[in-house]
């Protein structure tokens, strides 16, 4: 257990993934204007790649964000209000009730792509499955609670002071 725990902690896998996305959009978009304003012709793919790449890019970056502790949070009401000795459960309550969400986005998005693969819906210029797209939201869901569960049984992030 402890090693499955090292990897999804020690090795930014979502991060690199990220970062890999938004370096071949630039390529793709760069690609696509050159070709376009130069040669006129431009790749009729290239606008939906780019969506999709996109898309793919944000939903791992939230994954992401969790290790570092990234997330917008507005902490000001838990960090000023209450006195600090209760402080902490009301952080382990803020991440419980994130998971709790994050549970909910896993199993909406499961129902989601079982409907969409009844449908067969393909996307209009790449002909690529639409459940492929859809799959991010489950993924990057179940990667965020993996990080929040390390989160608050291994690092014990509740214990410090958010801002």
């Amino acid at each position: 257990m402890k090693k499955i725990i090292d990897f999804f902690y020690g090795v930014p896998v979502t991060r690199f993934l990220s970062s890999i996305l938004i370096m071949a959009m630039a390529v793709v978009m760069t690609l696509n204007v050159v070709l376009r304003y130069v040669f006129g012709f431009s790749f009729n793919w290239g606008d939906e790649i780019l969506r999709y790449m996109c898309v793919y890019m944000a939903f791992l970056g939230i994954a992401a964000s969790w290790k570092f502790g990234a997330h917008v949070r507005v902490s000001l009401f838990v960090e000023r209000v209450f006195p600090a000795g209760s402080r902490k459960y009301f952080r382990l309550l803020a991440d419980i009730i994130t998971i709790i969400y994050l549970v909910f986005c896993v199993y909406f998005g499961v129902v989601l792509i079982r409907r969409i693969v009844a449908s067969g819906q393909v996307s209009p210029a790449l002909h690529m499955p639409m459940y492929f797209l859809y799959g991010i939201v489950p993924l990057s869901s179940i990667l965020s609670i993996i990080q929040i569960l390390i989160q608050i049984f291994v690092k014990k992030s509740y214990l410090e002071e958010r801002e």
